[in-house]
């Protein structure tokens, strides 16, 4: 299983899911999908912003967790 690190970055950072919106226009409901794991997928224009705006790498920000 693929997780988003978002929740856990965003918290480092002190920067709101809001904030992060208007940084990079991305709209609200998108972001907390990734936020909240629920997404089925991630562009890449979608990881390009994210790890340029929150200056982190992809790994970063995607873990991989062993299903059992």
């Amino acid at each position: 299983m693929v997780n988003l690190k978002l929740k856990e970055l965003l918290e480092k950072k002190k920067i709101s899911r809001y904030r992060l919106q208007l940084l990079t226009n991305l709209n609200y409901p998108r972001i907390n999908q990734l936020y909240k794991n629920t997404a089925k997928n991630i562009s890449f224009e979608e990881l390009d912003i994210l790890t340029t705006t929150l200056n982190c790498s992809i790994s970063d920000l995607i873990e991989k967790k062993n299903s059992k």
